[in-house]
Protein backbone atom coordinates (compact mmCIF):
# COMPACT_ATOMS: atom_id res chain seq x y z
CA UNK A 1 0.00 0.00 0.00
CA UNK A 2 1.64 3.23 -1.05
CA UNK A 3 0.52 6.36 0.46
CA UNK A 4 -0.18 9.48 -2.00
CA UNK A 5 -1.03 12.04 0.42
CA UNK A 6 -1.22 12.80 3.82
CA UNK A 7 -2.22 15.83 5.74
CA UNK A 8 -3.10 17.18 9.32
CA UNK A 9 -3.64 19.52 12.17
CA UNK A 10 -4.32 20.37 15.46
CA UNK A 11 -7.38 22.78 14.95
CA UNK A 12 -9.55 23.47 12.12
CA UNK A 13 -7.40 26.54 10.69
CA UNK A 14 -8.44 27.32 7.00
CA UNK A 15 -11.20 24.74 6.66
CA UNK A 16 -14.13 25.92 5.48
CA UNK A 17 -17.66 27.05 7.04
CA UNK A 18 -20.68 26.60 5.52
CA UNK A 19 -24.79 26.39 6.45
CA UNK A 20 -26.08 22.85 6.48
CA UNK A 21 -29.35 21.53 5.75
CA UNK A 22 -30.40 20.56 8.86
CA UNK A 23 -32.23 23.87 10.18
CA UNK A 24 -35.55 24.95 11.11
CA UNK A 25 -36.86 28.57 11.98
CA UNK A 26 -40.03 28.89 14.19
CA UNK A 27 -42.00 31.01 12.83
CA UNK A 28 -41.79 34.34 12.41
CA UNK A 29 -38.04 34.16 12.92
CA UNK A 30 -36.03 34.87 9.51
CA UNK A 31 -34.53 31.85 8.12
CA UNK A 32 -31.09 30.05 9.65
CA UNK A 33 -27.64 31.84 7.98
CA UNK A 34 -23.90 31.92 8.25
CA UNK A 35 -24.39 34.20 11.00
CA UNK A 36 -26.19 31.86 13.05
CA UNK A 37 -22.95 29.78 13.31
CA UNK A 38 -18.91 30.16 13.83
CA UNK A 39 -16.21 28.61 14.18
CA UNK A 40 -13.62 29.43 16.74
CA UNK A 41 -9.70 28.50 15.73
CA UNK A 42 -8.02 27.96 19.15
CA UNK A 43 -4.04 27.14 19.23
CA UNK A 44 -4.83 23.18 20.27
CA UNK A 45 -8.35 22.61 18.94
CA UNK A 46 -11.19 24.21 17.09
CA UNK A 47 -14.66 24.99 18.47
CA UNK A 48 -18.03 25.04 16.35
CA UNK A 49 -20.69 27.11 17.60
CA UNK A 50 -24.34 27.01 16.19
CA UNK A 51 -27.36 29.40 17.22
CA UNK A 52 -24.87 31.80 18.56
CA UNK A 53 -27.62 34.40 18.57
CA UNK A 54 -29.74 32.37 20.56
CA UNK A 55 -32.87 33.00 17.99
CA UNK A 56 -35.61 30.47 18.06
CA UNK A 57 -33.69 28.08 15.34
CA UNK A 58 -32.29 25.02 14.89
CA UNK A 59 -28.52 25.22 13.00
CA UNK A 60 -26.83 23.11 11.50
CA UNK A 61 -22.78 24.49 11.21
CA UNK A 62 -20.38 22.36 8.60
CA UNK A 63 -16.74 23.20 9.06
CA UNK A 64 -15.15 21.13 6.45
CA UNK A 65 -11.57 20.95 4.70
CA UNK A 66 -12.28 19.84 0.84
CA UNK A 67 -9.54 18.34 -1.61
CA UNK A 68 -10.16 18.81 -4.79
CA UNK A 69 -8.33 15.92 -6.73
CA UNK A 70 -10.08 13.08 -9.28
CA UNK A 71 -7.74 10.30 -7.52
CA UNK A 72 -10.06 11.01 -4.56
CA UNK A 73 -12.71 8.54 -6.04
CA UNK A 74 -10.39 6.07 -6.66
CA UNK A 75 -7.84 6.30 -3.47
CA UNK A 76 -8.57 4.31 -0.41
CA UNK A 77 -9.34 7.26 2.40
CA UNK A 78 -8.33 6.59 6.25
CA UNK A 79 -9.03 10.10 8.74
CA UNK A 80 -9.60 10.78 11.93
CA UNK A 81 -10.31 13.37 14.56
CA UNK A 82 -10.87 14.20 18.48
CA UNK A 83 -14.09 15.99 19.47
CA UNK A 84 -15.80 16.95 22.76
CA UNK A 85 -18.22 18.88 24.57
CA UNK A 86 -17.13 21.46 26.62
CA UNK A 87 -20.24 21.79 28.52
CA UNK A 88 -22.43 19.44 30.80
CA UNK A 89 -25.77 18.23 29.00
CA UNK A 90 -28.46 18.73 31.55
CA UNK A 91 -32.49 19.48 31.45
CA UNK A 92 -31.00 22.56 33.82
CA UNK A 93 -28.77 23.79 31.34
CA UNK A 94 -30.19 26.83 29.77
CA UNK A 95 -27.01 28.57 28.11
CA UNK A 96 -25.60 25.44 26.52
CA UNK A 97 -27.49 21.94 24.69
CA UNK A 98 -27.57 20.82 21.45
CA UNK A 99 -29.24 18.67 19.17
CA UNK A 100 -26.38 16.42 17.76
CA UNK A 101 -22.75 15.69 17.05
CA UNK A 102 -21.67 14.78 13.46
CA UNK A 103 -18.85 13.86 11.46
CA UNK A 104 -18.04 12.09 8.31
CA UNK A 105 -15.38 11.85 5.05
CA UNK A 106 -17.24 12.31 1.96
CA UNK A 107 -16.34 12.39 -2.01
CA UNK A 108 -18.92 13.88 -4.95
CA UNK A 109 -17.47 12.55 -7.77
CA UNK A 110 -18.32 15.50 -10.47
CA UNK A 111 -21.26 15.89 -13.07
CA UNK A 112 -20.66 11.88 -14.13
CA UNK A 113 -23.51 10.63 -11.71
CA UNK A 114 -24.04 13.40 -9.58
CA UNK A 115 -24.21 11.11 -6.31
CA UNK A 116 -21.88 11.83 -3.00
CA UNK A 117 -20.03 8.59 -1.70
CA UNK A 118 -18.86 8.08 1.75
CA UNK A 119 -20.09 7.54 5.43
CA UNK A 120 -20.88 9.67 8.54
CA UNK A 121 -21.97 9.35 12.20
CA UNK A 122 -24.69 10.85 14.53
CA UNK A 123 -24.69 11.53 17.97
CA UNK A 124 -28.02 12.34 19.30
CA UNK A 125 -27.68 14.89 22.48
CA UNK A 126 -30.57 16.22 22.86
CA UNK A 127 -31.50 15.22 26.60
CA UNK A 128 -35.47 15.47 25.57
CA UNK A 129 -35.28 13.19 22.74
CA UNK A 130 -35.94 9.39 23.32
CA UNK A 131 -32.72 8.99 21.32
CA UNK A 132 -30.84 10.22 23.68
CA UNK A 133 -27.21 9.13 23.81
CA UNK A 134 -27.24 7.33 20.05
CA UNK A 135 -25.40 6.72 17.58
CA UNK A 136 -26.18 6.39 14.42
CA UNK A 137 -25.06 6.53 10.20
CA UNK A 138 -26.48 8.03 6.87
CA UNK A 139 -27.30 5.41 5.01
CA UNK A 140 -27.60 7.74 1.88
CA UNK A 141 -31.52 8.72 2.48
CA UNK A 142 -31.46 9.61 6.55
CA UNK A 143 -30.01 8.05 9.53
CA UNK A 144 -30.40 4.86 11.08
CA UNK A 145 -28.99 3.95 14.29
CA UNK A 146 -25.94 1.62 15.28
CA UNK A 147 -27.32 0.03 18.10
CA UNK A 148 -24.97 1.50 20.77
CA UNK A 149 -24.53 4.30 22.62
CA UNK A 150 -21.66 7.32 23.07
CA UNK A 151 -22.05 8.26 27.33
CA UNK A 152 -21.23 11.86 27.92
CA UNK A 153 -17.85 12.69 29.26
CA UNK A 154 -15.83 15.23 29.81
CA UNK A 155 -12.85 13.85 27.88
CA UNK A 156 -11.95 13.73 24.07
CA UNK A 157 -13.52 11.01 22.09
CA UNK A 158 -12.00 9.80 18.64
CA UNK A 159 -13.71 8.89 15.28
CA UNK A 160 -11.83 6.93 12.60
CA UNK A 161 -13.20 6.70 9.43
CA UNK A 162 -12.30 4.48 6.43
CA UNK A 163 -13.57 4.79 2.51
CA UNK A 164 -13.08 2.69 -0.24
CA UNK A 165 -15.59 3.83 -3.18
CA UNK A 166 -14.57 1.19 -5.86
CA UNK A 167 -15.00 -1.65 -3.00
CA UNK A 168 -18.09 0.45 -1.88
CA UNK A 169 -16.85 -0.03 1.54
CA UNK A 170 -17.23 2.08 4.08
CA UNK A 171 -16.55 1.96 8.00
CA UNK A 172 -16.68 3.85 12.14
CA UNK A 173 -14.94 3.52 14.64
CA UNK A 174 -15.78 5.24 17.64
CA UNK A 175 -13.31 5.49 20.78
CA UNK A 176 -11.60 2.52 19.30
CA UNK A 177 -14.69 0.43 19.81
CA UNK A 178 -15.73 -0.50 15.90
CA UNK A 179 -19.06 -0.59 14.13
CA UNK A 180 -18.50 -3.62 11.68
CA UNK A 181 -21.67 -2.81 9.88
CA UNK A 182 -20.22 -1.23 6.30
CA UNK A 183 -22.14 1.93 6.40
CA UNK A 184 -20.82 3.06 2.74
CA UNK A 185 -23.90 5.59 1.02
CA UNK A 186 -24.18 7.22 -2.08
CA UNK A 187 -26.58 10.71 -1.56
CA UNK A 188 -27.67 12.19 -4.86
CA UNK A 189 -26.92 15.54 -5.18
CA UNK A 190 -27.74 18.72 -8.16
CA UNK A 191 -25.70 21.38 -9.20
CA UNK A 192 -22.59 20.89 -7.25
CA UNK A 193 -20.18 21.56 -10.02
CA UNK A 194 -17.68 20.14 -12.33
CA UNK A 195 -14.68 18.75 -9.97
CA UNK A 196 -14.17 15.71 -7.84
CA UNK A 197 -14.37 16.86 -3.98
CA UNK A 198 -13.53 15.00 -0.81
CA UNK A 199 -14.47 16.32 2.18
CA UNK A 200 -13.64 15.79 5.72
CA UNK A 201 -16.41 17.25 7.47
CA UNK A 202 -16.90 18.68 11.20
CA UNK A 203 -20.83 19.07 12.11
CA UNK A 204 -23.13 20.44 14.93
CA UNK A 205 -26.70 20.82 15.15
CA UNK A 206 -28.11 23.15 17.71
CA UNK A 207 -31.35 22.17 19.83
CA UNK A 208 -34.79 21.67 18.26
CA UNK A 209 -36.26 25.61 19.56
CA UNK A 210 -38.96 25.57 21.94
CA UNK A 211 -41.62 27.95 21.85
CA UNK A 212 -40.69 29.62 25.22
CA UNK A 213 -38.02 30.60 27.52
CA UNK A 214 -34.23 30.41 26.25
CA UNK A 215 -33.42 28.79 23.34
CA UNK A 216 -29.40 27.79 24.35
CA UNK A 217 -26.46 27.62 21.83
CA UNK A 218 -24.63 24.81 20.65
CA UNK A 219 -20.47 24.31 20.99
CA UNK A 220 -18.38 21.33 20.35
CA UNK A 221 -14.24 21.29 20.36
CA UNK A 222 -12.52 19.40 17.64
CA UNK A 223 -8.83 18.81 17.08
CA UNK A 224 -5.89 16.59 16.06
CA UNK A 225 -7.39 15.50 13.11
CA UNK A 226 -5.95 13.14 10.03
CA UNK A 227 -6.20 12.35 6.74
CA UNK A 228 -4.71 9.62 4.62
CA UNK A 229 -5.15 8.52 1.20
CA UNK A 230 -3.25 5.83 -0.36
CA UNK A 231 -3.36 3.06 -3.42
CA UNK A 232 -3.13 -0.84 -2.94
CA UNK A 233 0.29 -2.06 -4.59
Amino acid sequence: MTVTRFEKGTNLENWIVNVGDGNYSLPPEPEVDINDMCTVDNQSESVLKANVLNRRVMAHNITFKRIVDPAGLTDNHFAKYKFKLPYSISTANTDYNGQTVEGGLFVWDGPDTELDYGLAFQWVINPWDPRYKALLYWNGEGWDEMGVNLEPSDEYCEVEFTLNIPNREAYIKIDNEPFNQNVFSETPKVGWGNTVDARLQTEIISIYPSATGTVPTHEVAFKDWEWEWTTDD
